[in-house]
This record gives structure tokens, C-alpha cells and sequence, in this order.
């Protein structure tokens, strides 16, 4: 690391310290003698990579959405703390949100240069707690959005809810 740029050493040895938290990245310096943090900036570098020249775009960033975060999740809900629970449900609460408003525009995105890439970026944004990017469109968009339409979205569910249980228990009568 010392053939580095000094301003790149700075964040090459915090992101060591972080990963000196992983067993598996710690061993794997032990055994190779190369240094933990080009090996998973190379992972990172071919990662996004394949994300950049589209070679499983949706695959790579859904991973990046789900895989971590999923972690991250169960990590938050063995604490005992709740700030963290609050952190990752609001994250799933964006993150929902992202998904459905992807899965109605995707036939226009998907057309997009480097669609995936930025798809990847914003993902990014969301999830890192530098960022807090899932808390600010939370609390700047979705909740406003809830909360002025909760009335509205609460009984269009429980007509939907009634409608269902009305199809169901006329099924069962015919059936009997």
C-alpha cells in the first residue's frame, strides 16, 4: 500500500481496518501475501464491471439490493437495539418501492445506456450508512406520499380484503 497515492492511503487503510472485521479476508492476506484490500477492490472492479458493460445487470444489481441488506437485517434483528431495526426496515420500505416503480418503466430502462450501472449506484446510495440515502426518500418522498393517502390505500385494502374472504367463502359453500 505504500506505492499508493497519499490521498488513496488514507482510504486504503480504513477500508482495511474494516475489513480486518472478516476472518475469511484476514486468512486469505495470511495465506496469498496480497494485501486484502486489492483483492476485494479487484472484486469490487470486476463487479461493477459487469455491471457497467451489462453482462447480468439485473442479477448483480439484485444482488447487491437483496444479499447484503438481507444480512444486515437479521444481523439488526439479533440486537437488541431498535435504531438498526429502523435503519433496515426503512431501507425495505425504499428499496420496495424502487422495485415496483422499476418493474412498471423497465421495458422503457432497460433501453437506457448503462441503466444497470446507475441502478447499481442508486442501490449503493440507499444501503450505505454514510448515505443514508434509504431514510432521506423515505422521509422526503414515500412518507409524505403515505401519509396522504392513507385513508385512501387503507380502505381500497380492506374492500379488497372483503371481496377476497366474500370469493373464498362462496367457494367453500360450493364445495360442500
Amino acid at each position: 500500500m505504500d506505492k499508493l497515492p497519499p490521498q488513496l492511503q488514507v482510504y486504503a487503510l480504513q477500508f482495511d481496518k474494516e475489513l480486518n472485521k472478516y476472518p475469511l479476508a484476514v486468512e486469505f492476506e495470511k495465506r496469498t501475501n496480497i494485501p486484502k484490500v486489492f483483492v476485494a477492490s479487484g472484486l469490487g472492479f470486476v463487479f461493477f464491471l459487469l455491471i457497467f458493460l451489462n453482462i447480468w445487470g439485473d442479477l448483480l444489481t439484485n444482488l447487491l439490493g437483496f444479499v447484503y441488506p438481507a444480512y444486515a437485517s437479521f444481523k439488526a434483528l439479533e440486537t437488541t437495539s431498535t435504531k438498526d431495526d429502523v435503519h433496515w426496515l426503512t431501507y425495505w420500505v425504499v428499496f420496495g418501492f424502487f422495485n415496483l416503480i422499476e418493474f412498471f418503466s423497465d421495458i422503457l430502462l432497460f433501453w437506457l445506456p448503462f441503466y444497470y450501472f446507475f441502478k447499481a449506484a442508486i442501490i449503493l446510495w440507499l444501503v450505505l450508512p454514510q448515505t443514508m440515502g434509504a431514510n432521506f426518500v423515505y422521509s422526503k418522498i414515500i412518507r409524505p406520499f403515505l401519509v396522504a393517502e392513507q385513508n385512501e390505500i387503507d380502505a381500497s385494502l380492506d374492500k379488497f380484503k372483503n371481496k377476497v374472504s366474500s370469493v373464498i367463502t362462496e367457494e367453500i359453500k360450493k364445495n360442500e
